[in-house]
């Protein structure tokens, strides 16, 4: 979650594919890493990581909760493999 944190994804001025390629490595490598073990506690970690995405689609597109949890979903339909964790849960 530390490393999460850390990115700031929230204030980048960027595109979504730009933050997907960006955490993407970081993601898969906690996937690899301690998702096999830990499964249950991971759950928490991917809904923070989509929260923070959430976080950036209303302060990027200046959208209300609803409408950028639609935006999400939508992205998500339109390219489920845009982030690595969302094979593992969905927005």
């Amino acid at each position: 979650m530390q490393k999460l944190r850390e990115m700031n994804i929230h204030k980048r001025r960027t595109s979504l594919e730009h933050i997907a390629k960006a955490i993407n490595h970081v993601v898969r490598g906690i996937i690899n890493y301690y998702h096999k073990f830990q499964r249950n506690d991971m759950r928490q970690i991917w809904r923070q990581l989509n929260i923070r995405l959430l976080k950036w689609v209303k302060w990027e597109k200046d959208l209300g909760k609803k409408k950028a949890i639609g935006y999400l979903k939508a992205r998500y339909k339109a390219n489920p493999t845009l982030f690595e964790h969302w094979s593992l849960v969905h927005p």
